[in-house]
């Protein structure tokens, strides 16, 4: 039974002060999301937030700027952080190949994610196994335009950023999972999903819940202009330093000729009754 709640309990803020917790501690954050006055965004990247996928590794942003148009927040990241694995504290280029071939293979099955990554948690603490993250010159920008509206956010993001052959490029929008523990069928919360799973077009809008709170969080159907291949995953994981939940847009993989793109979406919340 969700606990009936006000609609003013909700808060979409820029928060650029906040450095999240666990493994993505000190990347850069999008919009920040309160409850009350506590900040359920935990580990996760915020609303409107990036990473790069290319052939051996991830990178972030640990570097912004803010600007404001008639209003309108606009922040443009800067893809200047590499991650890579270490064992206790020394990086391993062939320990992130493996690792990042492996998250490839595991985003691709997410019936058995759960299983998969019932040992790889006491493996990573028995051999002090940890992400490491280096500053790299910057690989572009993407700049992202926030127009809140109430518990909604329209989102605008301008890509700046070269995507090589094979690349793929996600836009994030993470909450923290200690929160969202359920996913949503319509009418009730339903078991959450496993990890990353791909969400097909016609399932959006797709939403994450809090059945303590009784707050729904979704995301309906972007636009990507020029076309490319993109797809929407959902997920969360809430094991170890991973505390998340929440929406990705994948840009590719693409084949390094196309135009950027431009992207538009909304993300939203609703509370108690509205559920």
């Amino acid at each position: 039974m969700f606990r009936q709640g006000s609609m003013d309990t909700i808060r979409i803020v820029p928060g650029a002060g906040y450095t999240g917790e666990g493994k993505s501690q000190g990347l850069a954050r999008g919009l920040l999301v309160y409850y009350g006055d506590r900040n359920i965004t935990g580990e996760g990247m915020g609303i409107g937030s990036i990473a790069l996928r290319d052939r051996e590794y991830t990178c972030f942003s640990r570097s912004w700027t803010d600007s404001e148009e008639d209003g309108v927040l606009k922040r443009s990241f800067s893809l200047d952080t590499r991650m890579r694995w270490g064992i206790r504290g020394k990086p391993s280029s062939l320990l992130t190949r493996w690792i990042e071939s492996g998250t490839s293979a595991y985003m691709l099955l997410p019936r058995l994610q759960h299983v998969v990554m019932l040992p790889v948690f006491p493996i990573r603490r028995l051999l002090g196994i940890h992400p490491l993250f280096e500053t790299i010159p910057s690989r572009g920008t993407v700049t992202f335009t926030y127009r809140i509206s109430g518990h909604h956010v329209e989102v605008h993001a301008e890509i700046h950023v070269p995507i090589g052959q094979g690349e793929t490029l996600c836009l994030l929008n993470e909450l923290s999972a200690a929160w969202f523990t359920a996913g949503w069928d319509g009418s009730q919360p339903v078991a959450p999903p496993p990890g990353w799973e791909k969400i097909c077009m016609d399932q959006l809008p797709v939403s994450l819940v809090d059945p303590v709170h009784g707050v729904r969080f979704f995301m309906d159907q972007p636009s990507v202009s020029p076309p490319v291949a993109f797809t929407v995953f959902r997920g969360r994981e809430h094991t170890g330093d991973l505390c998340w939940a929440g929406f990705c847009i994948e840009l590719g993989p693409l084949d390094g000729s196309q135009e950027f793109p431009e992207v538009r979406y909304s993300v939203g919340f609703t509370t108690g009754a509205d559920v």
